[in-house]
């Protein structure tokens, strides 16, 4: 892993090198554009909180995604303002639009892209052509693929802005910290006992040694939801007749001896509880799973004791006490329509944008919630022999599809059948489109689907001409409302090829 950093810092240090005398050729202020999830936001506020600190002016647009339609706004407002542009946590997978673009019709439009995802026309993280778009987007384009680094597993979109804002400023080490809530909103915390792996552990040393972040093993439930709660509602921990039934888990918690209540006479979070009580909690729980499920206390003790990363100088019982908490109120925000907060909060505002933030979130809950019931209790999801989809209709947005289905896939009930790959569907009524969010269980990406792969290929086979990727575990992309069941015909028949080969 060392060789790929040192080989994707000097590389960064040629980027900040030609950033920097393009920077002196224009006379406007840079131009950020990023993605609306807790990734894209993250990526955003460490450039912004870069920029500031070496006192370059510059604005941040937050974009639900970048679409060739939006491609072409861009290309036309950077004719009024000459601005040097920054793609971050996409841009990789659009490489080919943006130079078509922005450096046609003489137009030379100097801009950088910082981004994790699989590049266009590219079908997986072996395919040769890799080294070419390397060798012909140098200095400008960084993306992990090119030094052998996994962008759906390893390393982020913020991680890759951290890295960028760390070749510009070694003082830039403080936002390693953001760095790791984009890779947490992105799920890359997916080693052994929610671990972080490959360049996300590297960032996560630079956190811990500057010491932002602390690493303490404790229970697989939010920290900050009153405890009933949040073990009723885990998507790690299954207790049949328990999880989802609140005041059954309250009584259940009860009769392990440990006070519920606080003296103000709300119920206490985890947060709350000390060592010993949190021993009860668990010992509780493993004799119950082991005698209802069969299952080994081995086993439910790897779901159960997982690595929680503290932010030491957040407000403890805070949502921006823990990574996964801080992610998540992000990644409302932008899903929310509410970008802008969450790129302030990320960048430091502990006041008005987190007040409203903090507000917000419980709607954005709400929101989800009722979409996962409405789901299960409508029978929402239609099976073809090797996918699965539903319709978002007038319940599901766009802003929350790719949520709903990656919820879905993570969750530890039945639900859904983990062993096809799910597809969200939610339209876009002023375009006459549906937004696609697909996504895929670990276990079945290891034996070779590969999502990004497939929606690029579905799209050349229904004759679609839009553009479409990710990562093989999730990917995305819009059809037009009368080609959707071809596409899907044909999303089924790619995720059959691919598990036969």
């Amino acid at each position: 892993m060392n060789t790929k950093l040192k080989l994707l810092t000097s590389d960064l240090t040629e980027t900040v090198r030609w950033f920097q005398d393009h920077l002196k050729e224009s006379e406007a202020a840079v131009q950020i554009y990023t993605h609306l999830d807790a990734d894209g936001l993250t990526s955003g506020a460490i450039l912004g909180k870069a920029l500031y600190r070496e006192r370059v002016p510059f604005q941040i647009s937050v974009l639900r995604q970048l679409e060739r339609e939006e491609i072409v706004k861009i290309a036309e407002k950077v004719q009024d303002y000459n601005n040097l542009l920054i793609f971050s946590d996409f841009g990789s997978g659009q490489y080919l639009e943006l130079d078509d673009k922005l450096n046609s019709d003489n137009k030379n439009t100097p801009y950088i892209i910082l981004d994790h995802h699989v590049p266009q026309n590219i079908s997986d993280k072996n395919d040769d052509k890799i080294k070419e778009i390397y060798k012909n987007s140098k200095p400008w384009h960084i993306n992990p693929y090119f030094y052998e680094i996994d962008g759906s597993k390893e390393i982020s979109g913020a991680g890759i802005c951290y890295f960028f804002a760390k070749a510009l400023n070694e003082n830039n080490v403080d936002l390693s910290p953001i760095a790791l809530i984009g890779a947490t909103g992105d799920i890359q915390n997916r080693g052994p006992s929610n671990s972080f792996t490959g360049l996300n552990s590297i960032i996560l040393e630079h956190a811990t040694k500057a010491d932002l972040v602390e690493m303490v093993n404790d229970l697989n439930f939010s920290p900050i939801k009153p405890i009933n709660e949040a073990i009723a509602y885990s998507t790690d921990i299954n207790l049949p007749g328990l999880s989802g039934n609140t005041s059954k888990m309250l009584k259940f918690l009860q009769t392990l001896g440990i006070l519920m209540e606080n003296s103000d006479g709300n119920i206490r979070t985890l947060n709350d509880f000390n060592k010993e009580e949190k021993q009860k909690v668990t010992s509780g729980i493993i004799r119950y799973i082991s005698l209802k499920l069969d299952v080994e206390p081995s086993e439910i003790i790897n779901n159960l004791i997982i690595n929680r990363y503290i932010l030491k100088n957040e407000l403890v019982g805070s949502e921006l006490h823990d990574l996964k908490e801080f992610s998540y109120l992000l990644n409302s925000c932008g899903r929310s329509h509410n970008g802008s907060l969450g790129i302030a909060i990320a960048m430091g505002d502990r006041r008005i944008a987190y007040k409203k933030a903090r507000e917000q979130l419980i709607e954005y809950k709400k929101s989800l919630g009722q979409a996962l019931a409405w789901i299960h209790d409508e029978n929402k999801i239609q099976l073809k022999e090797y996918i699965q989809f539903f319709f978002g209709e007038d319940v599901i947005s766009e802003t929350i599809i790719g949520t709903i289905a990656s919820m879905l896939i993570f969750s530890k009930n039945d639900l859904i059948d983990k062993s096809k790959p799910i597809f969200g569907c939610a339209k876009r009524k002023e375009e006459g489109v549906y937004k696609i969010s697909s996504r895929a269980h670990e276990s079945i990406v290891k034996k070779g689907v590969n999502l990004s792969e497939a929606i690029r290929e579905a799209l050349k086979l229904s004759n679609l001409d839009a553009l479409g990727g990710g990562h093989p575990p999730a990917a995305g992309t819009k059809v037009p409302v009368d080609k959707i069941d071809v596409f899907l015909e044909n999303c089924d028949k790619i995720i059959k090829k691919q598990l036969q080969e």
